[in-house]
């Protein structure tokens, strides 16, 4: 009825309008979900403009979108935050964690994982020829860094508290910089993720990961049990059961990638702002 009424009464270019017009309009009564996710990890997501962007909010918003929703990436603060405010249902959906017994008590998780991320131990450059690595037990007794608010798997995670001095910062450029410093023995961190802030900080030639990974850590979408969405969390996971899934994934990863290290390359302000 809008279209034959434009085409009909309207000039093309009002016409034209009108009907951008009706679909803003008709994209604004959807139902709003709430998604959040850390702040500082990309390229799997991170803080641009007031919002999280990056592969998992991609894959997030695609996976609900198309359940007949508006997902709404505002950014609402630090990682704590974000996985406390989907605890209290404030937010609806975490758009890509890995999963333990916390947040499995607060939040449903959507099946199957929606990607997989290698945990680098990353080192100083000169101790990487000289640290032996085969195993969780070589980390016994050494300082580590670590992000606050971030899980790497409840087994690990419990390794780590037992067995290693923890230190934790609130990003991974502190995380990175203490490294550098000496003031932690390592840090253990998303390949990808640490690679590209190694690069972004200029610390190339000081910070470095070692060859064998710490651990090989399953991602999820999970939604709050308090959320009515948790009644469709089903219906999210099967966009990630597609054949052809892990080929968007992997082509999503590759361009948020460029997309960081294009934008962290322009002025120095990001950089004051302690990300």
């Amino acid at each position: 009825m809008v279209k034959s009424l434009s085409r009909r009464l309207l000039p093309p270019a009002l016409a034209w309008g009108f009907t951008l017009w009706c679909a803003v309009a008709s994209a604004a009564e959807l139902p709003v979900v709430k998604a959040c996710g850390h702040h500082d990890y990309p390229p799997w997501n991170w803080e641009r403009g007031n919002r999280i962007v990056g592969a998992c909010a991609e894959v997030t918003r695609r996976a609900i979108e198309r359940l007949g929703y508006r997902v709404d990436l505002s950014y609402v603060g630090p990682w704590k935050r974000c996985q406390a405010m989907v605890a209290s249902g404030e937010v609806d959906v975490n758009i890509c964690s890995f999963r333990n017994a916390e947040r499995e008590a607060y939040s449903v998780f959507a099946e199957p994982r929606m990607g997989q991320n290698r945990i680098a131990i990353f080192v100083r450059k000169p101790q990487a020829a000289q640290r032996r690595f085969d195993g969780w037990s070589d980390l016994k007794g050494l300082r580590a860094g670590l992000v606050l608010g971030v899980s790497m798997g409840k087994e690990f995670d419990d390794f780590l508290e037992q067995n290693t001095r923890i230190e934790r910062v609130v990003s991974v450029r502190q995380t990175l910089s203490m490294l550098a410093l000496d003031r932690v023995d390592f840090a253990p961190f998303g390949w990808e993720a640490g690679l590209i802030e190694v690069e972004r900080n200029g610390l190339g030639g000081q910070v470095v990961p070692l060859a064998q990974p710490a651990l090989v850590g399953e991602l999820y979408v999970s939604v709050s049990r308090k959320s009515p969405l948790a009644a469709r969390v089903q219906e999210i996971g099967a966009y990630f059961a597609r054949p052809e899934y892990r080929v968007e994934l992997d082509a999503l990863l590759d361009e948020y990638h460029r997309l960081y290290l294009d934008g962290a390359r322009l002025p120095e302000a990001d950089r004051a702002r302690g990300r």
